[in-house]
């Protein structure tokens, strides 16, 4: 029976409370700020006002004359009750009317078991006279500004008499320069942040100014105290490296590298020698570039090669794994970014086949040609069986067609002498027979 009864007096709070709630109005203009930010203090509501002289509080509730009124000033412990000429009723409101700013109130059931709180904030404008770039932190990913502002805390006391200060919040925007991979450019964006206390925001990678609005109490009251910074000169950096591998000709070439824009982090695979452009795509700020390409996966030991320049070229010529870095760097070197690709080049490779058709099933099978893969030196010889030359090349991805100065041979065996050096120093020496079928 306890438990129900206990149960019982719980909904009938819980409908009570849900049902009666506080109003504001009669400031400037027409309510008053109505403050979200009150957990955990006790107060269902906090009003900030600008002008009280007109203001009223309302409790809403279907008994209105079941409640009383009393004010606090930093403590409910030491409340006094509100001058019934200070209060009015309508049909569904109990209206306080003479409201200061300062105070708490509430109000309380006729048999003191029930209050419910609110309290009234005055409001205090706030001023700035300019904004201050530090150094704080990392200057590369983030900026830290210093407002020069006169700034009053607003204050509120909890039910428990715990003084709290406002949260006040002002809008920040600036522009800032944002990568588009599909242009391939940086394009300048407008950004926004909501401040309090602590004023850092992502490094800028653009010049720009900054312009303050706020905070959301001068807002509600109509005004913006807007200030616009002197300019800010960026000094971060970023890089959007690509990497474009080099195609070629020869479909008789194993394993070769797709031939796409490879992004920044990539790993690059192909025979060699594999011929790489690179492109560093730099933010504004970016004065200083330094390519060096290792001959390990993870950058250790000497550079092969450093190039201090904005884009690189590079042809790789023995199998392995390199790591590329690219480090790019602002005017004093204060801020730096960086990225990486590995290329790894494939050991070499070299097959011959035994025979040819250059005359019948066009299109297939027309050539004598090698299959290879990562060489990096050819010289081939074709020679009939008296030991006269017929054709020579150097260029693996080439074949004979089985002509003699512009004529077809006859049909028969001929003779192939094949040197060669492949990307990981292997040396290739073929000789062998090949038959001309019809």
């Amino acid at each position: 029976m306890k438990k129900i009864t206990l149960l019982l007096l719980a909904v009938c709070w819980s409908a009570s409370f849900c049902s009666a709630q506080f109003s504001a109005s009669g400031d400037t203009n027409g309510a008053p700020y109505d403050e979200p930010r009150i957990a955990n203090s006790g107060l269902e509501k906090i009003y900030v006002f600008k002008d009280v002289s007109n203001a009223e509080l309302s409790f809403n509730d279907s008994n209105p004359l079941n409640w009383k009124w009393f004010r606090y000033e930093q403590n409910p412990t030491a409340s006094v009750a509100v001058s019934a000429s200070d209060v009015h009723t309508t049909s569904s409101s109990t209206v306080l009317d003479n409201v200061q700013a300062g105070y708490g109130y509430y109000v309380q059931s006729n048999d003191g078991s029930v209050r419910h709180y609110c309290f009234v904030v005055a409001y205090l404008p706030a001023s700035f006279s300019d904004i201050t770039f530090t150094t704080k932190g990392d200057v590369n990913t983030t900026l830290t500004l210093e407002p020069n502002a006169l700034v009053s805390n607003m204050f509120y006391y909890t039910i428990a008499g715990n003084k709290k200060p406002l949260t006040r919040v002002f809008t920040l925007t600036w522009e800032s320069q944002e990568w588009n991979s599909e242009t391939k450019k940086y394009a300048s964006k407008a950004h926004t942040s909501e401040v309090t206390d602590v004023w850092v925001i992502p490094a800028p990678l653009s010049d720009t100014n900054f312009f303050i609005t706020g905070d959301q109490y001068a807002k509600w009251f109509g005004e913006t105290l807007p200030i616009t910074s002197k300019l800010y000169h960026a000094i971060a950096v970023q890089t959007n490296a690509i990497a474009v591998p080099q195609g070629r000709e020869g479909s008789n070439e194993l394993n070769k590298v797709n031939v796409l824009e490879y992004p920044k982090g990539a790993s690059i695979s192909g025979p060699a020698p594999l011929v790489i452009d690179f492109y560093s795509y730099p933010s504004e700020a970016v004065a200083f570039y330094i390519w060096t390409i290792y001959n390990s996966e993870d950058g250790t030991g000497a550079p092969l090669r450093d190039v201090r320049d904005e884009n690189m070229n590079h042809t790789f010529l023995e199998s392995g794994k390199y790591l590329v870095k690219l480090r790019v760097y602002n005017i004093n070197s204060t801020c730096t970014d960086s990225t990486t690709f590995l290329a790894v080049i494939s050991e070499s490779l070299l097959d011959c086949p035994n025979f040819f058709t250059p005359r019948s099933t066009p299109g297939e099978n027309d050539e004598f040609r090698v299959a290879y893969r990562s060489i990096v030196k050819f010289k081939g010889t074709i020679i009939n069986r008296w030991g006269n030359v017929l054709f020579e090349w150097t260029d693996p991805s080439k074949g004979w067609n089985g002509t003699f100065k512009g004529k077809a041979v006859s049909p028969g065996v001929y003779f192939y002498l094949i040197e060669a050096k492949g990307s990981d120093g292997i040396v290739y020496k073929k000789k062998g027979d090949i038959n001309l079928l019809e």
